[in-house]
């Protein structure tokens, strides 16, 4: 447990992750990424610090329990205590006996958790260390309650001994002036394609990790132009663990060594030497027996900004207005510019698709799906 150790801060900061994931899914209250990344040990819980009511406090405890598999009742809470109050609380149990975590998918609220033996979730971070192997600090985008953020923004670094930056809360100006020689910047290919229109270059040999979605070819390329000297890409899920990666998307992706194939499965070698079956979240064309293209979802998700959503459970949840006799909603993607959600409707007889209507269609959505699950276009038809 210590070479995987969590210092104080990071244990702060993953407690601040979780509260506002666990705002958005369950209370439908977004907090962005910059004011998330003020956040801190020394920030109040309540009043003049996150501003959680009773039922939001008590959610948000029991959140940060569940991510180590700890009862909900493991710490006691209240609206004077600041972040860094409940992690020394959870500090002592974590320490004592951590066998499992328990990560929610990018996706919908509702959607089951996934829990994963801590020796794998180790497993995980001595691959990626590796890959950092060599670099001055770690400059993170992204949050560090997923697994993938969790792996690469805080058990990796540790590994290396590698300080850690949030980036989240740097304008890019400043961001261009804290990068330097050696760095790693970790985001997703919606915060890269962000930082390719409004970053001027990157200083030389900055190294980028990205995951979350696949990351275009045109992007790779265009980030390489600015400077950036190495672009290297994880692929996996929340429900499997991270699977393999590469170094460009002109390339196959390559399975980490404790991983195999066996047809249309895949074989994860765990660390006490035991084998289980998974399967990918995609379809996965092989190109022999270790390298592999990405084929369609499985399932039938889109990713949004690094999220999954899933159009058909969108379109029903938009027909359900009550003015709207049917929906269909499909991605646009465009060369060069993020993917967005765009919504055909059908209204019902008699009812105009005038200004007041589509106020009324944005609004339901505002209150019933999350940012990435909005459609940025209604086609009414």
């Amino acid at each position: 447990m210590k070479s995987f150790s969590i210092n104080d801060e990071q244990l702060a900061k993953l407690a601040c992750a979780l509260t506002g994931d666990e705002l958005a899914r369950n209370f439908n209250q977004y907090t962005d990424f910059m004011a998330q990344a003020e956040w801190g040990p020394d920030t109040a819980i309540g009043d003049e610090g996150a501003n959680l009511n009773a039922d939001q406090i008590e959610a948000c405890a029991e959140r940060f329990c569940s991510f180590f598999d700890k009862p909900a009742d493991s710490i006691s809470v209240s609206g004077v205590d600041t972040f860094g109050a409940w992690s020394a609380q959870l500090r002592k149990l974590i320490e004592e006996d951590l066998r499992t975590f328990r990560f929610h998918p990018a996706t919908q609220a509702g959607m089951a958790e996934t829990r994963h033996a801590a020796d794998e979730v180790w497993q995980d971070a001595r691959v990626i260390a590796s890959l950092m192997h060599g670099r001055r600090r770690v400059i993170t985008m992204v949050a560090t309650h997923s697994l993938f953020g969790f792996v690469t923004s805080v058990l990796a670094p540790n590994l290396q001994q590698l300080p850690v930056i949030d980036g989240r809360a740097l304008s890019p100006d400043l961001l261009v002036e804290t990068l330097a020689f050696g760095d790693i910047l970790v985001a997703t290919p919606t915060l890269w394609r962000y930082l390719a229109q409004t970053l001027p270059s990157f200083p030389n040999n900055v190294m980028g990790l990205s995951f979350g979605e696949p990351l275009m070819l045109d992007l790779s390329a265009e980030l390489r132009e600015m400077g950036l000297g190495a672009m290297r890409e994880l692929y996996g899920s929340t429900e499997t663990g991270i699977i393999g990666w590469r170094d460009t998307p002109s390339e196959p992706f390559v399975l980490f060594d404790h991983w195999m194939s066996d047809a249309d499965k895949l074989i994860r070698t765990r660390p006490d030497g035991r084998v289980r079956e998974l399967s990918a979240m995609d379809h996965l064309m092989w190109e022999g027996e270790r390298s592999f293209n990405l084929g369609g979802r499985r399932d039938g998700a889109v990713q949004i900004g690094a999220v999954n959503v899933f159009p058909q459970k969108i379109s029903e949840i938009i027909s359900e207005h009550p003015d709207i006799a049917g929906c269909n909603v499909r991605v646009a993607q465009r060369s060069g510019a993020l993917d967005r959600l765009i919504a055909h409707i059908e209204l019902n007889d008699g009812i105009t698709p005038d200004q007041e209507m589509a106020w009324s269609v944005d609004a339901w959505c505002r209150q019933k799906l999350r940012p990435p699950e909005r459609p940025r276009i209604y086609v009414f038809g």
